[in-house]
C-alpha cells in the first residue's frame, strides 16, 4: 500500500492520527503549507482534489501562477 496519492501533478503523503480519527493529508515538494485531513480515503481522495483545485485557482486570482511540485522541476548543474 503506498501513503501517497497523486493529482495534477501535484503528489499528497497521508498520515494517520489515531487521537482524532482522521486521515491526515499534506501536499509535498511545493514552498506553501497544503493540508487538509479526511475521515476516510474517499473523502481524502475528494478532498486532496478539491484542495489542488482551489489552490491553483487561488494563486491565478491573486496573480501568480501556482508552484510547480519540486519533483517535476529540472535542476541543472
Amino acid at each position: 500500500m503506498s501513503n501517497t496519492m497523486t493529482y495534477r501533478g501535484y503528489t499528497a503523503s497521508l498520515t494517520l492520527d489515531p487521537e482524532d480519527k482522521v486521515i491526515v493529508g499534506r501536499v509535498d515538494d511545493v514552498d506553501d503549507i497544503i493540508m487538509f485531513h479526511a475521515e476516510n480515503m474517499v473523502e481524502f481522495e475528494a478532498n486532496f482534489h478539491q484542495i489542488v483545485d482551489d489552490y491553483i485557482v487561488a494563486c491565478q486570482a491573486l496573480g501568480g501562477m501556482p508552484e510547480v511540485p519540486a519533483r517535476s522541476k529540472l535542476a541543472l548543474p
